[in-house]
């Protein structure tokens, strides 16, 4: 989400899954901050195990993240902040903003 394609792409599938299986999320962007370009290799780091966020305090190890730093977690939690877009709703189960391809799936039993 921070560069427009995902780390591991290629426009052959072959090759994509190949990538994805035993290459190396491509990070050489020269925009990419140094916090964010560790933060989105240690959360493809293959082994699961062993992955940002995979140890025992969990989600709370992405969150003390350096590229995190001016998130205040406590705020958004308590809902002090708004939210940076909010969605304009014509009625509460409103699904204008999903794609069609998800609205019309029926629901499984």
């Amino acid at each position: 989400m921070l560069v427009g394609l995902p780390p591991f792409y290629s426009k052959d599938r072959e090759k994509l899954y190949q990538n994805i299986k035993y290459g190396e999320p491509k990070m050489d962007y020269d925009f990419l901050t140094p916090d964010a370009r560790d933060l989105c290799t240690r959360l493809l780091i293959k082994n699961p195990t062993e992955r940002l966020g995979a140890g025992e305090t969990d989600a709370e190890e992405i969150k003390c993240h350096p590229w995190f730093e001016c998130i205040d977690w406590k705020k958004i939690e308590s809902k002090v902040l708004a939210p940076p877009y909010k969605p304009q709703l014509d009625h509460s189960d409103d699904v204008k903003h999903f794609p069609p391809e998800f609205t019309n799936l029926q629901p499984s039993p």
